[in-house]
């Protein structure tokens, strides 16, 4: 059976590293350090799930998101933002923003692989 696909999407390459070792055993992981990398990606291959930053320079998550949702092939595909924001106005502007969900940095190896099981059955 083919594992499920989930792209990781943050501009600091040492978190791309540790969530890809996180998720390397269970889901065939695609790290990218940047947006539009990210979308040119999605414009050829199907992902499952995005692990997306919020805050990142170029491109930032929020508007990542806002291309994701415009596409057909994308539009219901789940995304969960991961930032280091705390404060519950912006997680619910993450929220409001058509976000699926959200988990905060550091990330929980734990918290990830019980969030992304919400979403990928």
């Amino acid at each position: 059976m083919e594992k499920q696909k989930i792209m990781i999407v943050d501009d600091q390459p040492a978190i791309c590293t540790s969530v890809t070792g996180m998720l390397k055993f269970d889901y065939t992981v695609f790290p990218f350090t940047s947006g539009k990398d990210a979308l040119d990606f999605l414009k050829t291959n199907t992902i499952d799930l995005i692990l997306l930053d919020y805050e990142m320079p170029g491109m930032t998550g929020y508007e990542v998101l806002i291309n994701i949702r415009m596409h057909q092939n994308t539009k219901a595909t789940p995304v969960v933002f991961l930032t280091g924001a705390t404060n519950e106005r912006m997680r619910q502007e993450m929220m409001g923003r058509g976000a699926t969900d959200y988990l905060t940095k550091p990330v929980d190896p734990d918290a990830l692989k019980n969030c992304i099981k919400k979403y990928l059955p």
